[in-house]
């Protein structure tokens, strides 16, 4: 078997489906005649090495679905097939060319390039002109020197985001641990690939592993397959860099804004882990990029009110949501899952985009054919995400955010009778699985979701549930569960195969019927008092494993004017320091029963633990803690000091806004009027000059006025 064929039996078997051999050959560029002479080499591979032919259904094209590890001795195969007599097109000669000039810890003749690709000197002096124009994206230069050769200059950072998008432009991003530990998953080529996995030759990656894992813990998170790889990736160029002695440079300011959070001190365990493993000195510059990179992949269950930016995170989550709802005229204010999940989306997102890290989305072009209208209300829906990072959104990220919005669309199609047991698996990210999630049950309503799980999290998962199928989209190592692998948007062909298993096969044990859980509500209120009706409906439903039960009501958003009144503002207050100051705005939320004593002591230990990040602007503190720490209803406190207090001896603060939410969402509306009266200095004055609260409320009421009329 020949290169091409190794590249059209790799095709075939990441479709998914079945491919017309037509489609084959203008992918391939050959006739249709060539295309069945390979297909007859295929077999004949597959014959000779004990596994199964391709299945070739009339009028549907070409089908193969082998066995996770059918698949992986496939792959093995493919992998020593030799790149003799094999002609690279100019494209390929030129990621040849860009991988060995990466590599190379000075200059490359022109020589030894045309040497390595069996070309003539004339081809490769051709070839760098695209070379250079590729790098030109990058901001990088291809210096030439005679007798000395070529070499490419430019920043460490630039370097490494073109060897990242080197890596990424070849395959999806979630596979490419595979190309430097193992046979790829899914191969486009397979010399391009032997080259680019020259790039992490002789690096043992165990222990770059062992650290991810490490932060992962320490984090408390699990990382998408994704953002796992790309960690994989960075660490392991970043090592082969210092390697190099090619050191990345990062300004002081911004290492002294990462210097304060847990990600920096998890980075640095990290760093130092794997200093001692590889033997080289990790400058702090580079634990501040490995800071980026966790705060850019987390995907994580934390308090988003322990964020440093977390009012403007929610603020914007809450504006996108709004715009998008009102270009597709749909209410989406009580759908909480889909807020929590674009928040939690965000967070990351916007490091990303602050930072220029690269981003492959797997499915963009799928999401586009697929979801085209939903894709442009949603990119003209995020003006106020680029005001706050400063750039355009790139399509990568608008495709992420687009799921999320598919998937709260297709919540109001689910049927709510669930009788099979699944978990869903997908690499490419929370938005994408619970996408597949929600057109799994849209389609199917006597499936019942468990859980949505990244492929590292199975084993684990399924050891003590009970669970009738994993619909996955990439291969699970777990035999005694079927699995359906399928496409990440479900296609027809997967619904077919879904069918197909639930028709030939019974489930276990029968769902839980959703009368139950009315009925258990009955006993409840009948015998009870119910404090959160809302978050019984949901633990009871989560119990029985009915999430979808579980619909957020929406509930009305007070405004700013009605959380700061009289009985709440207290002016000109001595407080001997930062503690003091929170007990008093404190005291006064407990005095109106907003929230209970225990809610003050939560606010000053989270300042002991978490430290200044709720000195929301230059003089201003904003105190909170979580929701069940005492809360009773969303409230707000506001104290003036007569003399600023410090907090963690650098922040000097003047005014402190005590504050109590119930959930993620009924605030909102309120801190959106606050920051609007923060960022008119006139009002701000105004109320740090006041000696009556009565002036204090008039500004407030005016600033309110002003924004509804807006």
């Amino acid at each position: 078997m020949d290169e091409r064929c190794a590249q059209l039996l790799s095709q075939i078997m990441s479709a998914g489906y079945p491919v017309k051999i037509s489609e084959l050959a203008r992918a391939f560029n050959v006739s249709s005649r060539t295309i069945r002479y390979d297909l007859d080499k295929i077999d004949d591979f597959l014959k000779d090495n004990g596994l199964p032919q391709l299945t070739r259904k009339p009028g549907s094209g070409i089908w193969y679905s082998p066995t996770y590890y059918q698949k992986l001795k496939i792959l093995k195969l493919i992998e020593s097939i030799s790149s003799y007599n094999y002609v690279l097109t100019p494209e390929e000669r030129k990621k040849m060319i860009l991988t060995e000039l990466f590599q190379a810890k000075d200059f490359t003749t022109i020589d030894d390039m045309a040497r390595l690709l069996s070309v003539s000197r004339g081809t490769v002096i051709n070839d760098l002109k695209e070379v250079r124009k590729w790098l030109t994206t990058y901001h990088l230069k291809l210096d030439s020197l005679p007798r000395f050769g070529i070499k490419i200059t430019g920043s460490e950072k630039d370097m490494r985001r073109a060897v990242v998008s080197l890596l990424s432009e070849n395959i999806e991003v979630e596979k490419a641990l595979n190309l430097i530990k193992a046979p790829l998953n899914r191969r486009l080529n397979v010399v391009t690939e032997r080259q680019l996995k020259k790039l992490f030759q002789d690096l043992e990656i165990s222990p770059i592993e062992e650290a991810i894992r490490l932060a992962e813990k320490q984090l408390k998170t699990t990382f998408t397959d994704s953002a796992y790889s790309g960690l994989i990736i960075h660490l392991a160029l970043a090592i082969k860099r210092i390697q190099l002695g090619k050191n990345i440079v990062m300004p002081q300011e911004e290492l002294s804004k990462l210097k304060p959070t847990k990600e920096f001190a998890v980075a640095s365990s990290m760093a130092a882990q794997l200093e001692e493993k590889y033997n080289i000195k990790i400058p702090t510059a580079e634990i501040g990029y490995i800071t980026i990179h966790l705060l850019g992949g987390k995907v994580t269950e934390s308090d988003i009110f322990s964020n440093q930016n977390w009012i403007r995170l929610q603020i914007l989550t809450d504006e996108i949501i709004k715009n998008i709802g009102r270009k597709l005229n749909v209410n989406f204010l009580a759908d909480g899952e889909l807020y929590s999940g674009l928040l939690k989306h965000l967070e990351p997102t916007v490091y990303r985009l602050k930072h220029g890290l690269p981003l492959k989305n797997p499915i963009l072009k799928e999401i586009k054919n697929n979801y085209s209208s939903i894709f442009e209300v949603v990119k003209s829906s995020i003006r106020s995400l680029e005001d706050y990072v400063g750039s355009k959104i790139p399509d990568e990220e608008i495709g992420f955010i687009t799921i999320h919005i598919g998937a709260a669309l297709e919540r109001n199609k689910v049927a709510k009778s669930h009788i099979y047991k699944a978990v869903v698996v997908c690499g490419t990210g929370v938005g994408t699985a619970k996408l597949l999630s929600s057109r799994v049950t849209s389609k199917f309503p006597n499936i019942n979701i468990l859980a949505t799980l990244s492929s590292r999290q199975v084993k684990d998962f399924v050891k003590d549930k009970e669970v009738d199928i994993i619909i996955s989209t990439v291969p699970v190592d777990c035999k005694n569960i079927p699995q359906i692998i399928v496409n990440p948007l479900l296609l027809e062909e997967d619904v077919a195969k879904l069918y197909k298993y639930l028709s030939a096969n019974t489930p276990k044990n029968s769902g839980i019927s959703y009368a139950l859980i009315n009925d258990l509500l009955k006993v409840i209120q009948k015998n009870c008092v119910i404090n959160n009706r809302d978050q019984l409906i949901k633990e009871i439903s989560e119990l029985l494993n009915h999430a979808n039960y579980a619909e957020s009501k929406g509930v009305a958003q007070p405004v700013l004017k009605d959380l700061l009144t009289e009985k709440t503002i207290k002016l000109n207050v001595k407080a001997s320091n930062w503690e003091e100051a929170i007990r008093i705005g404190g005291e006064l939320l407990v005095k109106n029963d907003f929230v209970e004593p225990r809610y003050v002591e939560a606010m000053i230990k989270n300042v002991k633990e978490m430290g200044p990040y709720i000195v929301i602007a230059p003089g201003i503190a904003m105190p909170h803690a979580r929701p069940e720490d005492g809360v009773k209803q969303v409230c707000m406190s506001l104290i003036t000091l007569e003399e600023p207090v410090v907090f963690d001896n650098k922040e000097s603060v003047k005014l402190v806004l005590a504050f109590g939410a119930t959930d993620h969402h009924t605030h909102l509306q309120a801190l959106s009027d606050l920051m609007k009266l923060f960022s008119n200095s006139s009002y701000l004055e105004s109320i740090l000059q006041a000696s009556e609260t009565k002036v204090v409320t008039d500004v407030i009421q005016l600033s309110t006025s002003e924004n509804n009329s807006m």
